[in-house]
């Protein structure tokens, strides 16, 4: 009941601050870029990260300026007006305790993108214009109503896309499903290893009128290791006993990716999302895994570029999984951002 009575304290705010912007009481700002929001109505897990990845790879094979600019969620920023410019284009400037990790795996993933940190959003499209950008890109945009942007894609976990029903912190949900009306395009993740149920979809289809559904799952391309500095095919592990551990939104969905590549997972370690590690926590995995008598461990690609100083004397291998999104149509970008291809950007 205590959590309840916090969740109508949390309705109230977000719809009185949406009623405020409906009716032009708060100020909306636009700028001279082509912006693109990606987000979501729940807190973590439903694979923003990969899509902002290959949603800016897409814009910069057309030949176009792409920056990122992430709110960099446990990120080292005193001041909410601060600009931390993580990549110029060229090369990584910052490390992931000052960025966030989010920030941190997409300047390492794609170095010729711009990737900023900021909590006003604002001043860090002001920045990313500065340096030359064509397309921003806002990772997890979508409940940040006081910029106009040109795209709204909004994500949907097929696991649970609105959790348990109710908004935070009786729930997961940051908005209530009829914010789906606000999105461009949807996009529903993991489509590949779950189906989502018959209440979720019809829930969806209510709200989401004419707007475009794509599905999209995502695969194990290799694992790399941490402190052995080999690579692997997948199926090299196939069979083998393994103990996986992670800091994400969604662990779950992490097991079950393992899972369905027949990897053994015999004991799994669920940390908070966006965990910082320390060794103490390296230790007791270590040690569940001498436990179990286990040579491999597994972790995600986000949860690795926090823990890799810290397992380099490891009696044991740590992995961590290289992931690849995979769409359920070969022009799912061609469809869902059609008119992109020509823009005529700074009019």
């Amino acid at each position: 009941m205590f959590l309840y009575l916090f969740s109508l304290i949390y309705l109230i705010a977000y719809k009185f601050r949406e009623l405020l912007y409906d009716l032009n009481l708060l100020k909306k700002y636009s700028i001279p870029a082509y912006v693109i929001s990606i987000g979501n109505i729940t807190c973590g897990g439903t694979g923003k990260t990969p899509f902002t990845i290959e949603t800016a790879k897409y814009y910069m094979s057309l030949g176009y300026k792409v920056a990122i600019i992430s709110r960099g969620y446990m990120a080292k920023i005193k001041n909410v007006n601060n600009v931390v410019l993580v990549s110029d284009g060229n090369e990584l400037l910052t490390e992931y305790e000052i960025c966030g990790d989010e920030a941190y795996l997409i300047a390492k993933k794609i170095p010729k993108c711009i990737v900023l940190v900021s909590k006003n959003r604002i001043e860090g499209c002001k920045s990313a214009i500065k340096l030359g950008a064509e397309i921003i890109l806002l990772d997890d945009g979508y409940q940040y109503l006081k910029l106009n942007r040109n795209k709204n894609i909004l994500l949907l976990d097929s696991y649970k896309p609105f959790d348990n029903g109710y908004l935070l912190p009786l729930g997961k949900l940051r908005e209530l499903p009829n914010s789906i009306k606000r999105a461009t395009g949807i996009i529903l993740t993991n489509t590949d290893r779950k189906t989502i149920n018959e209440k979720d979809l019809l829930t969806i289809n209510k709200h989401k009128k004419n707007i475009p559904v794509y599905k999209i799952g995502y695969q194990v391309q290799e694992l790399i290791s941490l402190n052995t500095k080999q690579i692997l095919n997948i199926n090299s592990l196939k069979g083998t006993k393994t103990i996986a551990f992670s800091g994400i939104g969604n662990p779950e969905s992490f097991i079950e990716l393992l899972q369905r590549h027949q990897i053994n997972v015999v004991d799994n370690i669920s940390f908070s999302d966006h965990y910082n590690y320390g060794y103490n926590d390296i230790l007791r995995v270590i040690e569940t895994a001498q436990k179990h008598k286990i040579e491999n461990i597994i972790t995600t690609e986000k949860d690795a570029v926090k823990i890799e100083e810290l397992c380099q004397a490891a009696p044991a291998t740590f992995w961590y999984t290289k992931l690849e999104v995979t769409w359920d149509s070969f022009d799912m970008f061609e469809k869902l951002f059609t008119e992109d291809k020509n823009l005529k950007l700074g009019n």
